[in-house]
């Protein structure tokens, strides 16, 4: 999965430049993404439920290679939109079909697993989006994200024979099924995974905004050629590596709420004043302003970096409700969140151009560590 976006991510200037569009326009165009991750939420836990996890992984990532090939062949504005709608739905659905994996063998093993899962998800994205840098010169667009797409398409239909089968899929729900799939979740639950799902949209705000932005940043407002316009998100994605690797001692240690905590204000702050350094040095030493936003980038990378594993480690241990039921409600709130985010974003740009409008995932980042301290799970345990 990381491998398949990551590269799409990187020549998003590109892309954006294809369409001979508005910086502001191409963000509300990539923004229906988000309503095709609601619908895809809304279906995870049924389509899970009656294929299986492994299954679902293994029909969607064709849907996934299928959008990111699609993105390098774009030339319209209004092919944006269908391509990131395909794209959302797809990525979503793959989403909490791994991620329910993930939480289930971390469950049975009793160690913080999770966030070495999504530190591979970082390799594969730093992989590509180096080959990306490298090649950029070199190779068109097109060419490049569809064989990109291809080797991801075919290495995850090699390794997702190794998943778990339907059968653990079943047990996780004969476990977990104190209520059944047609009654409501109990008010308790609801509201922790509200407040689960507040936490994991302000992080993903944080996290995709890089993917959305840094490749058009660096290239159209620090002026930077095609090539090196890709160092900041692969910095961003080396510090996840990093992070997300040597995490897990930590959650085990101290506890996720605290680990989150660190990691919001550690990233946003360093990303907000990264930033601001870097929109004053811009006009005068770019390259100065590259090495500041490299700087920051992973400094927001290695922060950013425990939230998805441990917000889906919180949801996927809720005692009482199924795994993919847990996860597919968390997505469709973070989800529906994330779509305002994005518009914010998107019209923070139009109004005072990128650089201002990029302090809105900063600040989100720090409100990810203010909330750390509704994350407990033992608020549910406690009335189970």
């Amino acid at each position: 999965m990381g491998v398949a976006v990551a590269a799409t991510s990187a020549r998003f200037a590109e892309i954006k430049g294809h369409t001979h569009t508005s910086v502001a326009i191409f963000g509300y165009c990539i923004m229906v993404g988000n309503l095709g991750s609601i619908l895809g939420n809304f279906f995870g836990s049924p389509l899970s439920r009656r294929i299986g996890t492994r299954r679902t992984a293994q029909l969607i990532m064709f849907g996934i290679a299928g959008s990111q090939i699609a993105y390098g062949f774009v030339n319209q504005i209004w092919e944006i939109p269908l391509v990131a709608f395909v794209a959302g739905a797809s990525y979503s659905l793959m989403n909490i079909g791994c991620n329910a994996q993930g939480s289930m063998i971390q469950e049975s093993v009793g160690r913080s697993l999770m966030p070495s899962f999504h530190g591979a998800w970082s390799i594969g994205a730093f992989s590509a989006s180096f080959v990306a840098g490298a090649i950029a010169k070199y190779v068109p667009v097109e060419w490049h994200l569809l064989g990109n797409s291809l080797i991801a398409l075919f290495g995850c239909l090699m390794v997702s024979r190794s998943l778990l089968p339907h059968s653990a899929d079943k047990n996780d729900v004969a476990i977990n099924s104190r209520d059944p799939h047609d009654l409501p979740i109990p008010a308790e639950i609801k509201n922790f995974i509200w407040m689960v799902a507040i936490g994991s949209f302000l992080a993903t705000i944080a996290e995709t905004s890089v993917g959305d932005w840094s490749s058009i940043y660096l290239k159209e407002d620090l002026h930077l050629p095609i090539g090196v316009n890709t160092l900041g998100y692969t910095c961003f994605v080396l510090a996840q590596i990093i992070g997300r690797f040597s995490v897990g001692r930590w959650i085990d240690k101290y506890g996720i709420p605290f680990v989150i905590r660190v990691g919001g204000f550690l990233g946003g702050f360093g990303y907000l004043i990264g930033l601001l350094i870097a929109n004053v040095e811009r006009g005068h030493h770019p390259y100065t302003a590259l090495v500041v936003m490299c700087i920051s980038y992973a400094i927001m990378g290695f922060g950013v970096s425990p939230m998805p594993p441990s917000y889906v480690s919180i949801a996927g241990g809720i005692p009482g409700i199924p795994t993919a039921r847990a996860l597919s409600r968390l997505a469709i709130i973070a989800s529906a969140g994330f779509f305002v985010g994005r518009l914010a974003v998107s019209t923070l740009a139009g109004l005072f151009g990128l650089p201002i409008a990029l302090l809105f995932p900063a600040t989100a980042l720090i409100g990810c560590g203010v909330l750390a301290q509704f994350l407990d799970i033992k608020r549910i345990k406690a009335t189970s």
